[in-house]
């Protein structure tokens, strides 16, 4: 019986150590979660830098989705961003939303697809509150880095 309860305890480790990222996964497509104001991850080994004009985000494990830059502007305008996006594992994005709740992906990064260097990226903000956020799911080793030019 012992043996039996004790088999049963790390199954259910197991499973609850594979689901905690479950969130994450199911709302990475979910523009109506993803706009909310309200932040949702989970994340280990965190260092991040923001001025107005950079920022840079390292991150050892990441699931969910993070507000990582947060401006409101007068008017609409254009601005552009040299981006590098790394990571070793999982899938991820940055996203901007606008004041309506828009959201539009900058760039997706995946182990495969990661950039080498920097990619410049025309960015459109409308008037009002403007947002950008990390959103991934079983990411590790995340480098981020924008610099607004």
């Amino acid at each position: 019986m012992k043996k039996l309860k004790t088999v049963w305890i790390c199954l259910l480790c197991i499973c609850m150590t594979a689901c905690s990222n479950e969130f994450a996964r199911l709302e990475y497509e979910s523009d109506e979660k993803i706009s909310r104001k309200e932040d949702h991850y989970s994340k280990s080994g965190s260092v991040s830098h923001s001025t107005d004009k950079e920022y840079s985000l390292k991150v050892s494990k990441f699931n969910g989705r993070q507000t990582i830059w947060n401006k409101r502007y007068g008017k609409d305008q254009y601005l552009e961003a040299d981006i590098s996006f790394r990571l070793s594992e999982g899938l991820a994005k940055i996203v901007h939303i606008d004041g309506e709740g828009n959201v539009t992906t900058v760039i997706e990064c995946a182990p495969e697809s990661s950039t080498d260097g920097f990619v410049t990226k025309t960015l459109s903000f409308k008037r009002g509150r403007n947002r950008l956020k990390i959103v991934g799911y079983d990411c590790k080793d995340i480098q981020l880095e924008m610099m607004f030019l």
